[in-house]
């Protein structure tokens, strides 16, 4: 059976850390007890350098929207993980960089800040989006306008989403396009199948990692703008999460 960083233990993550280290592959800073912090370290190149985490520099971009890219901040490595999210983390920029040739991910959250919740104890990530190149192409996704802001085909609400009171009947609008074969449809199928294996998906427990929800089905934990609860004006539903998805290890309160 392949474990997956939602269905080991802390102590168990922090020795693949570890490893992941030894190989190069990333640098760890002294941390608090029970935390990792993630130190840049280009494993190219074997120097340091701010923000790289396996490949990926991080940077914060709290709208993530483009035409404010000035707002990027520059990259910093996520500090007082949970270890699992670490490891995910980890796992997540080495699959973006050998897969997609990302040298760039934007988030609006993924350093613990104390609060008692997923969030503040560093076991969750708000991504919203990626720079990179592939074969010679550019990618440049975020969630916001390469998915979030796309008309969901068919509906005639004034801003192209999912008409109010509609629940299970959402599904990925990219899949519904002209083009379902583009670039930025396969990414987020891809980004998303990573989550729903690697972080928290239906239960809050052990899940086996050979049986991830599609987009717009069954996940309970991922949130992006196709999550089939709406639930407009509150942090929770697919409304607040137009411009990026939510993952999370282990419950959204406090564990």
């Amino acid at each position: 059976m392949v474990l997956t960083p939602r269905n080991i233990s802390k102590s168990e993550a922090l020795d693949v850390l570890k490893g992941f280290e030894n190989e190069g592959l990333i640098l760890l800073e002294a941390s608090v007890p029970g935390r990792v912090s993630l130190d840049g370290w280009n494993p190219i190149t074997g120097t340091k350098q701010a923000g790289n985490v396996a490949g990926v520099i991080v940077r914060f971009w709290g709208t993530g929207q483009k035409g404010t890219e000035s707002q990027i901040k520059s990259g910093v490595a996520p500090d007082r993980l949970d270890p699992r999210n670490a490891m995910a983390f980890v796992l997540m920029c080495q699959t973006l960089n050998t897969a997609w040739g990302i040298t760039e991910l934007y988030h609006a959250g993924i350093s613990g800040n104390g609060n008692n919740n997923c969030h503040g104890q560093g076991r969750a990530v708000d991504f919203v989006g990626v720079r990179g190149d592939i074969k010679g192409a550019e990618v440049y996704f975020t969630v916001f306008d390469d998915w979030g802001n796309v008309h969901v085909p068919g509906v005639t609400t004034s801003n192209g989403d999912w008409p109010p009171g509609t629940g299970s009947n959402t599904s990925y609008r990219l899949l519904a396009q002209e083009a379902p074969d583009s670039f930025a449809t396969q990414f987020f199928l891809e980004f998303y199948n990573f989550a729903a294996t690697n972080y928290q998906d239906r239960n809050t427990g052990f899940e086996l990692p050979d049986d991830p929800t599609e987009i717009g089905k069954q996940s309970r934990f991922i949130m992006h703008p196709d999550h089939p609860t709406s639930a407009p004006g509150t942090a929770n539903g697919r409304e607040a999460h137009k411009g990026h998805v939510h993952m999370q290890i282990g419950p959204t309160g406090p564990a």
